[in-house]
């Protein structure tokens, strides 16, 4: 008996001799042909599925993700498409500057899953009030997202810091190995980006934040006070280039009367730091001996910085609120300031060195850059210039660091006390800005 196994397509019966050959051939010719018929008709059903997808007639039951997975996959999705490029305009950095802020928070992103933590819940609330949302409901998954990945960043963060804490009770100064100060970096990037997370989004925790940055720093220098020869060893604590001008850039901008390097105990060096180096651009302003009997040293027509350039616009302008920083945390006048002290210092430097390190190609670098991003762009806000100086961009590898520390921890000295008394006569950021453009503005 033969009997057809496809049950869905019907059963053939039929009996078969054993002693017949004849039936037996037609037994296993039928069930050949039938198989074909099988396989083939499997196939074509399996292109009708593809072509026309079944439909299904009943309503199906759909369990909606949470709102804040929801938010998530929003943050993905502008992550991805590098969205958070724009964002560097809050800070009031031009969106075109390249490397920009968010392009080097993004990087240091893959470090450590709380920096990545960090990073999306600064991309989910700028969203917010950026007004990347249409309607209400959306809004609230933002929310739900940015808070949640803050709690995530807050415990990865707690984690890596009691790891590191460990590690220095465990081991003695003497059994540590070099290759561990990379994890010292990521710790403070840690605290470093949830202190700007923070200052923007959650600013009465902030405190915290900068005692933490400063503690870490100071953490391989115990007993540290600022001075001529502390600083340069502070300054070269951070190896990172991306994280070194995060790290200056946002100390330089902040508007708040802390600081993330600097204590107290450094106030009354800095302030006669100041008072030196104004001492220095009065003497060099006043200066009008020439010497002539060398052929060869003709005296220079050509201003520092000509007053025509991009450049000089940028730092001579009125300082005030920069439209796109929305949050009003960083101060103009502030990073105005300090761009030109530190210009004013590498032409000082340069001069006492008697090996011009600040040649005019130095400058001609800087205001190219600033032209890249068009006039516009450029003179929107004085951040740009802070930005490209915080990169090195139009500075001396020599005492570059230290010079930008140095100049960081003048601005730190000008929050605390904006009016401070010099030779009998007080000075505040206008009067120090005229006598920085006044120098940068004469030949040398």
């Amino acid at each position: 008996m033969v009997k057809s196994t496809h049950q869905p397509y019907g059963e053939d019966l039929f009996f078969v001799s054993e002693r017949c050959p004849a039936e037996k051939k037609k037994a296993r010719a039928h069930l050949a042909h039938r198989g074909i018929r099988s396989r083939i008709r499997s196939q074509k059903e399996l292109q009708q599925h593809h072509r026309h997808p079944v439909i299904q007639t009943s309503i199906p039951i759909v369990i909606g993700e949470p709102p804040f997975l929801q938010g998530i996959s929003t943050v993905e999705q502008l992550v991805s498409t590098q969205i958070y490029a724009s964002m560097a305009s809050t800070w009031g950095v031009s969106p075109a500057m390249c490397p920009g802020p968010t392009h080097l928070t993004y990087h240091l992103s893959h470090g450590t899953a709380a920096l990545a933590s960090i990073f999306r819940a600064n991309v989910a609330f700028h969203c917010i009030d950026l007004h990347i949302w249409t309607t209400v409901e959306e809004r609230r998954k933002l929310q739900l997202t940015a808070l949640t990945y803050r709690g995530e960043a807050i415990g990865f963060a707690r984690t890596e810091l009691l790891r590191l804490l460990a590690w220095h009770t465990d081991t003695g100064p003497e059994n540590r190995l070099t290759n561990t100060i990379p994890d010292w970096e990521i710790s403070f990037t840690i605290v470093l980006r949830l202190l700007q997370l923070d200052y923007r989004f959650a600013r009465d925790g902030v405190y915290s934040h900068f005692v933490a940055c400063r503690r870490l720093l100071r953490s391989h220098l115990p007993g540290f006070r600022a001075s001529e020869d502390s600083i340069p060893a502070l300054a070269t604590t951070i190896r990172n280039p991306n994280l070194h001008h995060l790290t200056i850039t946002f100390e330089c901008a902040h508007s708040t009367p802390d600081s993330v390097i600097w204590d107290t105990v450094d106030l009354d060096f800095f302030t006669q730091s100041l008072f030196h180096l104004i001492d220095r651009i009065a003497a060099s302003s006043t200066a009008t001996t020439i010497d002539t009997s060398d052929p060869r040293l003709t005296p220079s027509i050509v201003p520092r910085i000509p007053p025509g350039t991009l450049l000089w616009r940028s730092l001579a302008k009125d300082p005030g609120s920069v439209a796109s920083n929305i949050y009003g945390d960083v101060s103009e006048a502030l990073v105005q300031l300090g761009s030109m002290l530190v210009l004013c210092s590498a032409f000082l430097d340069s001069s006492a060195a008697d090996r011009p390190s600040v040649p005019q190609p130095c400058i001609e670098d800087l205001e190219s850059s600033l032209r890249a991003l068009g006039e516009r762009e450029a003179l929107t806000s004085a951040l740009n210039v802070s930005w490209l100086l915080g990169g090195g961009k139009g500075l001396p590898q020599r005492n570059q660091r230290e010079t930008l520390w140095l100049v960081s921890g003048i601005l730190y000295a000008l929050r605390v006390s904006p009016m401070l008394e010099w030779d009998g006569v007080g000075i505040d950021g206008k009067t120090i800005k005229m006598r920085c453009l006044d120098f940068l503005g004469r030949p040398g």
